[in-house]
């Protein structure tokens, strides 16, 4: 091995005028630790017990052989699993997400959802996938105390509302859901849950990238929604306006004090801009705080324009 390793040291060097890391090129033992790739350990597997019943030929006689000797495993690190999992952990404990608490239901469990995906796939191939399990749980009760902890209430209760049944490839899954309806369409659905951890050796890796359509903006969209971002009021009942800062880095300069509430909004969702009528836009501007009320949304358009003509 070492006198391959200085073959091909030599055939970087003298042909394609290339070095060698010599901290990063190691021979390691397959069968008694890991090299590592990609965020893979790649091993050698053994295991004499593990045995497959095969038949010799066309006969009818068949005998037990060793399945898995001698073939390559890719497996996940437990240091990665370790450090997936303290993202979502405080105290060797699952903890809220402040930072999601002002965002929709249905926005919280996508972003769950997404990152958790994202995780299960990219290591689909290694055989110990089933390990995800541990940090599919601790995701799972931080993603019910993010809820609970934006509708103040129990995580018990963010499970009786939450939680339901789903079929996938023909398995049951208990996943979390939040559907919106849509006039004329089919709902807007958001699923925590619901991916299976069976190891797929021949798994394919979808790495191209695929094709991004240029929508609108994410500021164009809230504009266009005409809601305040703080008491939600509309603009049937006060005008919309937009506040804007230099920099996020300003949010910063509340030191030693309470940050106001829209402070702590422009910090979470880290954008320097927020939608708001013209009341909680002069509050803001007066150093008042912003104190006014929710506004409904239950009355109709007529009845707030016979209310302005009055």
């Amino acid at each position: 091995a070492e006198a391959i390793k200085q073959q091909l040291a030599t055939f970087l060097r003298e042909e394609l005028k290339l070095s060698l890391s010599e901290e990063k090129t190691v021979i390691t033992h397959a069968r008694s630790s890991a090299a590592k790739f990609l965020g893979y350990e790649v091993t050698i597997l053994q295991n004499d017990a593990k045995r497959s019943r095969v038949k010799r030929g066309n006969t009818k006689r068949s005998f037990d052989q060793r399945s898995i000797n001698a073939g390559i495993g890719l497996r996940i690190p437990r240091a990665v699993l370790q450090d997936k999992c303290a993202c979502y952990m405080k105290n060797g404990k699952p903890i809220h997400r402040s930072e999601l608490e002002n965002e929709s239901d249905f926005t919280i469990i996508s972003t769950y959802q997404l990152e958790y995906r994202g995780i299960v796939e990219y290591y689909r191939m290694a055989y110990n996938l089933h390990t995800l399990s541990r940090l599919k749980w601790i995701m799972q009760q931080s993603l019910a105390k993010t809820l609970a902890h934006k509708h103040k209430t129990s995580v018990r209760k963010i499970y009786k509302k939450y939680q339901t049944e789903i079929e996938v490839e023909g398995k049951r899954y208990k996943v979390f859901q939040v559907k919106i309806p849509r006039e004329g369409k089919k709902p807007l659905i958001a699923t925590w849950g619901g991916i299976t951890l069976t190891w797929e050796m021949q798994a394919t890796l979808e790495d191209r990238p695929g094709w991004k359509w240029s929508g609108r903006s994410e500021l164009e969209k809230r504009l266009l929604a005409q809601v305040c971002e703080v008491c939600e009021a509309t603009r049937l009942t006060d005008q919309i306006e937009v506040h804007h800062i230099r920099a996020l880095k300003d949010l910063r300069t509340y030191d030693g004090r309470e940050k106001p509430r829209w402070v702590k909004i422009m910090a979470a969702r880290k954008r320097k801009t927020l939608v708001l009528c013209r009341t909680c836009h002069d509050d803001l501007h007066a150093g008042r705080p912003l104190k006014r009320a929710p506004v409904s949304r239950s009355r109709t358009e007529e009845e707030i324009r016979s209310c302005w003509k009055a």
